[in-house]
């Protein structure tokens, strides 16, 4: 899996291709749906667009900067930006939480979950590194190598959750779902830290 894909500028242009795709239509089946846990997800991948846009940039030289200076960067610049993303789907699942509305949940919903969880388990692939690959080049990929582990884990959160909520028409699991999900976000930004910081490799 990934063996068409022989460069980081690939990788990276796969990423953003795929996301590019699932964002669009979680948003839409998201606010379609009522789902906060859909819309949530779908700006978590909006932000899989712009961090693997960065990455893709810090392919190349410019302005005087060294690449190796842009790459780490660049890497920094795109966790930072997930802390306030897990504060704006906290904030909005709190004013739902003592009145969570109805949200419709129909096949579409579970066919685009699935999809995002599909997408997220072959981006990840794509950004793996190969058995005598040793060393990352560019500190983004590990950085969103672990960011797509986390967003699928989230994907499979969502499903679960949209499952619960038809079984039980209980819809103040949507609100509780997005407060987990954006403790994932944390959780992932604060692992892709010390994996920038330790220059650590899978």
């Amino acid at each position: 899996m990934g063996g068409g894909h022989q460069t980081d500028k690939d990788r990276f242009l796969a990423v953003f291709k795929i996301n590019l795709v699932v964002f669009i239509a979680e948003l839409l089946v998201g606010y379609y749906s009522g789902s906060l846990s859909m819309i949530s997800d779908g700006l978590h991948v909006a932000l899989h667009l712009f961090v693997s846009l960065v990455a893709l940039v810090s392919e190349y030289e410019f302005l005087g900067f060294k690449s190796d200076n842009i790459k780490f960067w660049s890497a920094g610049i795109n966790i930072f930006l997930f802390f306030p993303l897990a504060f704006l789907i906290a904030y909005e699942a709190s004013k739902r939480w003592a009145s969570p509305p109805t949200v419709n949940l129909g096949p579409t919903f579970f066919i685009v979950g699935f999809l995002g969880l599909a997408a997220n388990v072959y981006t990840a692939l794509v950004l793996k590194p190969k058995r005598d690959e040793k060393h990352f080049r560019n500190k983004n990929r590990p950085i969103l190598y672990v960011h797509m582990i986390f967003d699928a884990i989230g994907s499979v959160i969502v499903i679960l959750g949209a499952i619960e909520m038809s079984r039980t028409g209980s819809y103040i699991i949507d609100p509780q779902l997005s407060f987990v999900l954006a403790a994932l976000i944390i959780v992932g930004a604060l692992w892709m830290t010390w994996e920038l910081i330790s220059g650590h490799d899978h």
